[in-house]
């Protein structure tokens, strides 16, 4: 079986999946066997594998970074939060329907005998696993149900790196308060600790990294600075700017924040465009103000919706489109587009009938059957014969009747055009160089800018190259010999 490291954290979103991701890497370019696993992981960003199933976004970065196809073992159950409360349950790529979160954790023993199955067929694969964890592994009034952590860890019989996040402040409370607290046989397999999103000069820290080290008793494996990854992250939107002001002269792009947003990797290519200026928007003054809305994903699309709606958000969507602004809908977004959305078995998080933006002649309704596949297609507009490579993953079936098909094949549910509205189920749209900049440019000339030669976006592999690069300049004196060590 194989060997393995538990990437675990001080709390949620202080960086594990990255960090895995880097060692995933790492590993790999020393020549391992190597493959990622997290037995549950919460969170609406997904992808779909080659044969159909769904399973966690982080999970699908590493298996990348380890240059593996992904498969659901490695993400074995995946929560999507629906409702404050409840979640829709996937497990091994199949969506079982929601449940209350006192229903699942009331037991989790089935769920934990799945994950443990798959970790178990994975290391009888691969060499060595680097496994994530959730949250922080020391919640004491959850550690019996709780088999994300130390029991995987335990299982694997993983060496630990503690993952700490300085920019959220109290790292000495965060690093000495988690090892305080673990049990005294999972304290003894703690490798050392990583201090992530550092700001600032290293140098400045030097004495800090000493006294933690002299605090837990173990060493600072590595000190990384914060930097602009553009890479998938479990916890959290793409990290772009929030209601940021337009900028007088560039293209002004705003993508509507909404509770349960969904697969925001699909903005990532934007950022290749240097006249563009990508913003998250929350308020309807600066909704008005942008040359392009992005309606993005949603794991509860009637119930963000019918959030935008409060909020004054779609209202002024329809007044800024009215006033010569152009708006772009993925996934979820496509279906907020349409005149309508029924939702009879309340599987989207909301009323079961919902009026959309009504910008693209469109109904769409919810049933029990998931769409997750990936999908190749051929453009028909704004230019004819751009590839189209990505996934498809929704719940929900829309009927056009009206309007223009975006692609070749399929007619308009995959993919509508309209006046200034288009709309697409296809995430990983604008990935394809070619079709984006002639939206783009569509766009711009419309709003009297200037077009722009065609960009290529940065790919993933070289975004995980530059980050595991990242990684490993930064580890300190005798922190890779140290890791190799329980791997080899």
């Amino acid at each position: 079986m194989g060997k393995a490291i538990a990437v675990l954290g001080s709390g949620s979103d202080v960086g594990k999946s990255l960090v895995a991701a880097g060692l995933c890497r790492l590993f790999r370019d020393a020549g391992l066997d190597v493959a990622p696993f997290k037995a549950q992981n919460m969170a609406n960003q997904a992808g779909v594998t080659r044969d159909g199933l769904e399973m966690p976004r982080a999970q699908i970065l590493q298996a990348r970074a380890c240059g593996l196809e992904p498969e659901v073992d490695m993400g074995p159950v995946l929560m999507k939060p629906v409702t404050p409360t409840g979640a829709q349950i996937i497990l091994l790529g199949k969506a079982l329907g929601a449940m209350e979160a006192r229903d699942y954790f009331g037991d989790t023993a089935r769920f934990e005998a799945v994950a443990f199955q798959a970790l178990d067929r994975l290391r009888a694969r691969h060499d060595v696993i680097v496994l994530e964890g959730a949250g922080s592994p020391v919640e004491l009034n959850l550690m019996a149900r709780d088999f994300v952590n130390l029991k995987a860890a335990r299982r694997a019989g993983a060496g630990i790196v503690l993952v700490l996040d300085i920019d959220k402040g109290g790292v000495f409370a965060q690093a000495l308060g988690t090892l305080e607290l673990l049990p005294a046989e999972d304290r003894t397999r703690v490798l050392g600790l990583v201090v992530n999103r550092f700001r600032g000069d290293p140098a400045l820290f030097q004495d800090g990294i000493a006294m933690l080290e002299d605090l837990c008793a173990a060493p600072v494996l590595a000190l990384l600075p914060w930097v602009d990854h553009a890479l998938d992250e479990e916890d959290r939107a793409i990290r772009i700017p929030v209601d940021e002001a337009p900028v007088a002269g560039r293209l002004n792009v705003g993508a509507l924040l909404s509770p349960r947003v969904a697969n925001t990797e699909d903005l990532a290519p934007l950022l290749a465009e240097p006249d563009l200026h990508l913003t998250w928007v929350t308020t309807p003054a600066l909704v008005r103000r942008q040359d392009l809305l992005i309606l993005p994903g949603s794991k509860a699309t009637v119930g963000d919706l019918a959030q935008h709606a409060a909020s004054g958000l779609a209202q002024a969507a329809r007044e800024a489109h009215a006033g010569g602004a152009w708006v772009l809908g993925l996934c979820g977004g496509y279906q907020m587009l349409g005149e309508t959305l029924e939702d009879p078995l309340g599987l989207e998080g909301g009323p079961c009938r919902w009026d959309g933006l009504g910008l693209l002649p469109l109904a769409t309704r919810f049933a029990a059957a998931k769409t997750t596949e990936q999908r190749r297609y051929t453009s028909r507009w704004p230019e004819p014969g751009h590839e189209l490579a990505g996934y498809e993953i929704h719940q929900g079936q829309s009927l056009a009747h009206g309007g223009s098909p975006l692609v070749a094949e399929g007619g308009g549910a995959l993919g509508l055009v309209g006046h200034r509205a288009v709309g697409s189920y296809l995430h990983g749209l604008l990935q394809s160089d070619g079709w984006r900049s002639a939206f783009l440019n569509e766009v711009r000339r419309d709003r009297g800018l200037p077009a722009q030669p065609c960009r290529r976006a940065d790919p993933l592999e070289l975004r995980i190259r530059r980050w595991a690069e990242h990684v490993r300049a930064h580890l300190r004196p005798g922190a890779w010999e140290r890791l190799l060590a329980q791997v080899r």
